[in-house]
């Protein structure tokens, strides 16, 4: 246990090698900054009537090489104070000696630069150290607590170790996350105990820091240390707050705390109450050596640039590349765009959909503007004129519809509402178009359009059907008292037929009238045998019957005054009454 105490105590990295409390953090100092660190963790624990404080120092210098890797080296000094208020008398024993010397290197690549998750930045840092530390002086002497004079072990002279670590860091403003994973090859014990290896240690460590504004962080760490010969692992435990004015001064203040009840901060042979509990202050003070000299960027010019139609005049929104460069610009809805860029020769290539592109060659000097007007001249179109009428299908009245060119970002147009008529200018080509009207069924079809000549489509809608609504058709010429349907008559009934099928969710029924010609039961079955003689035609034709019920009324619902000829035709009619809408 007490070896192992010592192992811990020299890889904490407070404030050396650009630490956080007992992780490294991937990030290193910048290109040529130089700064000095300083840092003291003390515990305390009980033994009898015995009281012992230890407490250990670092000093340290970390120096960034270039921005990605830096070097450090400092020193570690070790105190363990005790005292007794026994019935001999006080007893006051103070011990303290060097505990290493330590140095080593560190650095880092970005993984992933800078990436959006969100509104925020995030990066990953992959890193590596290289650290070792060694104690060159002799050990302190300790007076124990049976009275025998030994050696202060936590100040044992012990050839080099060396440890390395992958680390990792992920930055999302506020938080940024550490994970550290490392092994420790031990140098063996000298003087004391010449020869005695001590185990290798493997150790892994993960925290995270809270930004809380520019000027304070709040730091929670774990970091547990496996050492070999099955000896017990160490999980230690870290809250810590960091002041700090950025590339200037750092202060902090942590606390450790020790998961396992065997292990104790404050090295002793024997203990009643274990320190478990390590409090650590400590601050950096930070300079850069050699300031980068900043380069005096050349005065920009600018480019006022202005894009027209050849042919109208108008202002085009148009892009503006640089040729061989990634810049980009677009025109506003004026035609106009200003460009600031440094001093030199430029081929500018100038585009719009529609309209063939064009390059300029600007020459561009100091604090200058240069002015620009320029035209696009549009592309000769290999087009074809599309027209026709819209009406609607029983009755051809003419409609006020949309034609809409579908999967294209062709604007829609609309047929005239008077004479139902339309007409526009396409590229050659195929198109799906789609024909619709209020009240009225749309209708889809393919329509081809060859350069240099007209199309033309008439379309027929057929009308949506609603719940009571009523179709009657007149002039159905049955023989005189017969219900057999003359064949001069289909076409008429053909017609229903498609607005039935066209309105497919539609159920109807088919109402036989007469006029008042004869006695009344024989015109209620003579109108009910041709509603049947109807319906059967719908059958033939494609019609369910599930969507058909027939029904005869005779003479009994006149729509005109049976005592004249007119009249008497009017009423004899097929009605269509819609039943049903799913």
């Amino acid at each position: 246990m007490n070896v192992l105490l010592v192992v811990l105590f020299g890889f904490s990295s407070f404030n050396s090698g650009s630490g956080t409390f007992n992780l490294y953090s991937a990030r290193t100092l910048p290109y040529a900054t130089l700064n000095f660190n300083a840092s003291a963790g003390g515990a305390t624990h009980e033994f009898g009537s015995y009281k012992h404080i230890a407490a250990n120092s670092k000093f340290g210098f970390t120096y960034g090489v270039i921005d990605l890797f830096e070097i450090y080296l400092g020193t570690t000094v070790y105190d363990k104070y005790s005292y007794s208020d026994n019935l001999f008398g006080d007893d006051v024993y103070n011990e303290y000696g060097w505990k290493n010397l330590y140095g080593g290197l560190k650095f880092y690549v970005p993984a992933v630069g800078t990436s959006a998750i969100g509104d925020q930045s995030f990066k990953w840092l992959v890193g590596g150290h290289l650290g070792t530390s060694f104690n060159p002086f002799s050990p302190a002497n300790h007076a124990s607590i049976v009275g025998a004079p030994n050696f202060f072990y936590p100040t044992y002279k012990y050839n080099p170790s060396l440890a390395v670590d992958l680390l990792n860091d992920f930055e999302i403003y506020p938080l940024l996350a550490h994970i550290n994973l490392g092994y420790v090859k031990r140098g063996s014990l000298q003087d004391v105990l010449p020869g005695v290896e001590m185990p290798d240690l493997l150790r892994v460590g993960g925290g995270f820091e809270i930004a809380a504004g520019p000027f304070t962080r709040f730091v929670f760490e774990a970091a547990n240390i496996r050492p070999g010969e099955d000896l017990q692992d160490t999980l230690i435990g870290t809250f810590g707050i960091r002041f700090m004015v950025p590339e200037k001064f750092s202060f902090d203040v942590a606390v450790d705390h020790v998961f396992n009840d065997s292990t104790d901060f404050v090295p002793d042979l024997a203990f009643d109450e274990i320190g478990q509990w390590r409090f650590k202050i400590g601050f950096t003070l930070q300079s850069t050596i050699i300031k980068k000299e900043k380069k005096e960027e050349p005065q920009k010019g600018t480019i006022a640039l202005t894009v027209n139609d050849m042919s109208t005049n108008e202002p085009l929104v148009a892009t503006v590349n640089i040729k061989d460069s990634p810049l980009s610009y677009q025109t506003a809805e004026d035609g106009k765009v200003t460009i600031e860029i440094l001093p030199g020769v430029y081929d500018l290539e100038l585009s719009k959909e529609g309209y063939l592109p064009r390059t300029a060659t600007i020459t561009v000097k100091p604090s200058a503007t240069v002015n620009i007007n320029t035209v696009l001249r549009k592309t000769e179109k290999e087009t074809g004129v599309f027209t026709g009428t819209v009406s609607s299908f029983r009755d051809e009245v003419p409609l006020a519809a949309y034609i809409e060119f579908l999967g294209t970002e062709l604007t829609k147009i609309a047929s005239d509402a008077v004479k139902g008529v339309f007409q526009t200018e396409v590229e050659a080509g195929t198109y799906n178009v789609r024909v619709s009207a209020d009240g009225y069924l749309p209708e889809t079809f393919p329509v081809e359009i060859i350069k240099g000549e007209t199309t033309i489509k008439n379309v027929k809608l057929v009308k949506k059907l609603e719940k009571e609504e009523v179709i009657v058709l007149r002039g159905i010429n049955f023989a005189s008292g017969q219900a057999v349907i003359p064949p001069a008559e289909y076409p008429i009934l053909d017609q229903v037929v498609q607005v039935l099928k066209a309105n497919e969710k539609v159920r109807v029924e088919i109402g036989g009238h007469t006029d008042s010609v004869g006695s009344e039961t024989y015109n209620q079955g003579l109108s009910e045998r041709r509603a049947q003689s109807v319906m059967n035609y719908l059958i033939q034709r494609g019609i369910a019957a599930s969507r058909l019920e027939a029904r005869g009324y005779g003479e009994y619902q006149p729509v005109a005054s049976n005592t004249t000829r007119d009249g008497r035709s009017q009423n004899r009619r097929i009605e269509f009454k819609v039943l049903s809408v799913e």
